[in-house]
């Protein structure tokens, strides 16, 4: 299988490349609405990762590998600058690239609640109520919501997976994800970035208030790993800060991107 799979990208606006990578079972329309008004300063490209929205597979999704992919695309776009930004799986992504970027220079770097660690496996009982959804039996997205409501008792989580399902040319439904990869590579994804070198380009750690994927137990061994942290919190929000409240969450991207570094020393609240 190609190590380079073809990597889709949507792209906006001028200036600086600002690259964004989405999380796990999304796509590049989930920061859609984040691009709108970034593009007025920047360069946006959402990028879909492998195995993900209308991008190619890889033989293993590690973070390694999906990093080389994406780092691949953008050598071939002739993009050697550019900010990242990265939420949750494209977070460990965005980390890993950070920490072999070769030629690439990466200015700034946004990490959406996420940490540089393993995290213990919270994903599998979505995973198998996705494989167990008889694609071949339904007849709308309806039926489909209706039939994952057993297994996946969030709507905002079920709403969010139903946004990739589609019809295919011959009237089948079909997930933009590769589903049968995630679920073959989902302790992959589990682990740390592998990175040994300190990342030095200032990065802003965005925690979402009401989740617990970022937390003050995660300060030290960023501290660790990257040069420059900072840390803010958006209250109010949970896993998906940039969904919830967009124009707080575009509001601190823009100023941590337009701003000279000041360093904080501790996960703040922004209220």
């Amino acid at each position: 299988m190609n190590p380079h799979p073809y990597i889709h990208q949507e792209v906006s606006g001028q200036g600086l490349p600002l690259v964004i990578l989405h999380g796990l079972f999304g796509d590049a329309d989930n920061f859609r609405s984040i691009a709108l008004h970034l593009e007025r300063h920047y360069q946006v490209i959402r990028l879909d990762l492998p195995a993900h929205g209308h991008s190619g597979p890889l033989e293993q999704l590690t973070f390694d590998s999906m990093a080389k992919a994406v780092l691949h695309h953008l050598a071939e776009k002739g993009i050697d600058q550019c900010h990242l930004m990265g939420h949750s799986l494209g977070g460990k992504v965005a980390m890993q690239m950070a920490g072999d970027a070769g030629k690439l220079k990466i200015e700034k770097l946004i990490i959406v609640d996420i940490a540089p660690r393993f995290y213990p496996p919270h994903h599998e009982s979505i995973l198998k109520a996705l494989q167990e959804l008889p694609l071949n039996e339904i007849q709308n997205r309806g039926d489909a919501e209706k039939q994952l409501r057993a297994s996946i008792s969030d709507a905002g989580v079920r709403g969010f997976l139903l946004k990739s399902l589609y019809r295919d040319l011959e009237g089948h439904y079909r997930w933009r994800f590769d589903l049968d990869s995630l679920a073959r590579d989902y302790p992959a994804i589990q682990q740390a970035p592998d990175f040994t070198t300190k990342i030095e380009a200032p990065t802003l750690f965005i925690k979402g208030g009401n989740s617990n994927y970022l937390g003050p137990q995660d300060e030290l061994p960023i501290r660790m790993h990257f040069r420059q942290p900072q840390f803010k919190e958006i209250g109010g929000t949970g896993h998906w800060p940039h969904a919830e409240k967009p124009a707080v969450f575009t509001k601190l991207c823009q100023e941590f991107l337009s701003s000279n570094l000041t360093v904080s020393h501790k996960i703040e609240p922004l209220c």
